[in-house]
């Protein structure tokens, strides 16, 4: 991981009233793998973020998702929750907590926002939104072929709000 911008810019702009914006890509993975029926879903996904703390200020992250959803399919998944410890290059770190989402499908993607908040680390107390959107055609395909689809690629954005 690289910093660039200042040192510890994440953490104090976590304490004060700016929000930290992360935007990246992330590498998705389900287990079992979707298929055409909705089912129980552990969900994994990691991150690479770079993260806008203040205006002209940035540091580079990588988070680690772990998650569950009680349906999830080809076609979309239902209620996901789960845990992201984001590491940030200066070595700080937050782990936000998500219990509720919504997801849309529109136009081949597959966007999914959960709305959590940080319990621990950089910005703990304030709300988290992430949002990660995937491309829906091919994994809909696949699975019209009866193949198991197991991993998205997609973007992703993580928002630590102020207070």
């Amino acid at each position: 991981m690289i910093l660039m911008g200042a040192g510890p810019a994440a953490a104090s702009a976590a304490r004060g009233g700016e929000a930290v914006v992360c935007t990246g890509s992330e590498e998705g993975s389900a287990d079992p793998s979707l298929g055409l029926l909705p089912r129980p879903t552990r969900i994994t996904g990691r991150s690479a973020y770079t993260c806008t703390t203040a205006p002209g200020r940035s540091v580079r992250a990588e988070g680690h998702f772990e998650g569950f959803s009680p349906a999830s399919s080809c076609i979309g998944t239902d209620a996901p929750a789960g845990v992201e410890t984001i590491r940030y290059a200066d070595g700080r770190t937050s782990v936000v907590r998500y219990g509720s989402a919504s997801v849309l499908r529109v136009a081949g993607a597959n966007a999914v926002r959960l709305h959590g908040e940080v319990t621990e680390g950089v910005g703990k107390g304030r709300p988290a939104r992430r949002t990660v959107v995937t491309l829906a055609r091919s994994a809909a395909v696949e699975c019209l072929a009866l193949m198991p689809v197991s991993h998205a690629p997609g973007g992703t954005q993580l928002e630590i709000l102020p207070s």
